[in-house]
């Protein structure tokens, strides 16, 4: 056995001893079974392995992780139930199902006549002839308003408003505002982040989520209600996004993966719980008021939840970061070596990161090979949400109703997610990504010539697996890619190339009046092409994370980090 297969071993035991071999002279405390002494410790992540691996402190912080990315998701898909619209009809028109039916007009004719009696009123009192159109009969404008079928929605904003007619692409508006929040979130709260902390900026969306969350449930009117759901929108995506960063900062390369995907299960569950809310509730503001729920279980976070002693030692602020890791290793019942800090701060890469702790995202343009990765994960991130959000637009296409089809949608990312963190335990970051984005494309390409049916929805869940997989992938390759200073920015820049991908997936729908297949082969052709650039950034796997530019350089060389055995490197 190894001295890696060793530490995997003793890793979960009951800290009684140090479990190496020792003789009386070199027995540690009870809770001492770091294999370093003090002047051994050279990076943060020696500190991590002496403070606790990934103990209750570790868990503690993630549970808030997993209840922000709950939170996300219930709040990003609302709209498909609150903004709803089913069947609807002029208030007060002469059409009647019973009476058109009697009238001797088929079924069918009856069903195109109320189709266009949704916006405007028809007279057909005199027209009995089951050829002649409906559209030539005596037509007056909606005066009344309008009526609407509740059988599958049952209250809508989109109702309470009239947002139906000539105002019925407003809600498609208000998706459009609250996605435009997101590019503001990523932008801010990302440089805010790495500029000011990622505590305080926790903090502050924290609140302002809440606060914004709750207000949009009482909007008056559509326009309010776009600038307030904006505000949700930026504040949520900055709480996710410091959140996930402070858990990848306070973990091993071995729990990395783990910490980088476990929370989208719980992203999945909120299709879930959308589904079970828009089928039973009965008033779109309750359901708003509901999805808010989460924020209570995240009061404690304030006080739970630390600035990432990683970010603190960029910013030479030695004592606080002292105080956060004595805290972590109390709480996982561990003891520090004697002067570690004093250690690691003399150390000459420690000395190359403190001159680079003011480092900026135009550092890393500056830099050929640097710029070739941010450009390349860019596009990546582009493409995951250019076509992930336009295969789940298609779930209306599925043959069952409405909360079927969602919950179906969100079924298939449970999977995914799954083996999105095995797939890059063993396969790594690279591959494991690369393959999943070109398994997506060709299951793009192999839906074209099928038919509505089973064996179309087959491959339509094949591509919306892969894809999902590899958009839990490429989160954490691009966190482990960029240095600690700018690691925030970077994953948030990454973001927003992500919004505007989902931002133009709804529009590419629009060429299937050019080409009915022309969406999906732009959905294949740009997974398949994003796959192969995956192949020319540097594989991550169970490497130290990168502190300084120089690290990012020579991440194809750099040392392994010596945790990388343990589940999930």
């Amino acid at each position: 056995m190894d001295d890696r297969a060793f530490i995997i071993d003793t890793e979960f035991l009951p800290a009684t001893e140090d479990p190496r071999p020792h003789d009386e002279t070199t027995l540690k405390p009870a809770t001492y079974d770091y294999e370093y002494e003090g002047d051994d410790i050279i990076t943060y992540d020696d500190i991590l392995k002496a403070a606790g691996r990934f103990g209750r402190y570790q868990w503690r912080t993630y549970f808030f992780v997993c209840v922000a990315s709950l939170m996300s998701s219930l709040l990003t898909f609302t709209q498909v139930f609150t903004g709803g619209i089913g069947d609807f009809w002029c208030r007060g028109s002469e059409f009647d199902t019973d009476k058109c039916l009697e009238s001797n007009r088929s079924t069918t004719k009856c069903d195109k006549i109320q189709q266009l009696a949704a916006c405007t009123s028809y007279n057909f009192t005199f027209y009995e002839d089951e050829k002649q159109l409906p559209e030539y009969a005596e037509t007056y404008p909606c005066s009344n308003g309008w009526e609407f079928d509740h059988s599958v929605y049952k209250s809508t904003f989109t109702e309470e408003w009239a947002l139906v007619c000539e105002e019925s692409a407003i809600p498609n508006v208000l998706q459009s505002v609250y996605l435009s929040g997101f590019l503001v979130g990523c932008i801010v709260f990302g440089a805010m982040a790495d500029r000011w902390g990622r505590y305080i900026t926790f903090v502050v969306c924290l609140v302002m989520s809440a606060i914004s969350t709750l207000l949009s449930a009482a909007s008056p009117n559509p326009i309010v209600f776009g600038m307030i759901r904006f505000c949700v929108a930026a504040f949520t995506y900055g709480l996710v996004l410091t959140l996930f960063v402070i858990s990848t900062e306070m973990v091993l390369p071995s729990k990395r993966v783990y910490v980088g995907v476990l929370l989208w299960y719980f992203y999945g569950i909120g299709y879930f719980i959308l589904a079970v809310l828009g089928k039973y509730l009965s008033s779109w503001r309750v359901f708003i008021l509901l999805t808010a729920a989460p924020f209570t279980l995240m009061i404690p976070s304030v006080l739970y939840v630390d600035e990432s002693p990683r970010w603190l030692l960029t910013k030479e602020r030695y004592t606080d970061a002292d105080k956060i890791i004595h805290k972590i290793a109390e709480l996982n019942n561990k003891v520090l070596p004697p002067d570690y800090l004093a250690n690691l701060k003399d150390m000459k890469e420690h000395v190359k990161l403190e001159k680079e702790a003011k480092a900026s995202l135009l550092d890393v343009l500056r830099d050929p090979v640097l710029r070739l990765y941010l450009l390349n994960l860019l596009f990546n991130w582009f493409v995951q949400s250019f076509v992930y959000y336009g295969l789940s637009l298609g779930t209306s296409t599925l043959g069952v109703d409405v909360y079927i089809a969602f919950v179906i949608s969100g079924a298939v990312e449970i999977p995914a997610y799954t083996f999105s963190a095995f797939s890059m335990k063993y396969l790594g970051r690279k591959i494991s990504t690369a393959t999943l984005m070109i398994m997506a494309g060709l299951a793009c390409l192999a839906t074209i010539p099928i038919h509505p049916g089973p064996l179309r929805v087959v491959f339509a869940m094949i591509g919306k697996f892969a894809i999902t997989a590899s958009f839990g992938n490429i989160y954490v390759h691009t966190a482990e890619i960029f240095p600690t200073p700018i690691r925030t920015l970077s994953v948030g820049t990454c973001s927003v190339a992500a919004r505007v991908g989902g931002l133009i997936a709804p529009l590419i729908l629009v060429f299937e009046k050019v080409w009915a297949s022309l969406p999906l082969v732009l959905f294949a052709s740009s997974a398949i092409l994003a796959g192969l650039l995956v192949f020319f950034l540097p594989e991550t796997k169970g490497k130290l994370m990168p502190d300084t530019i120089e690290d990012v350089l020579n991440l194809k060389t750099r040392t392994r980090s010596k945790d990388t055995s343990s589940v999930g490197a």
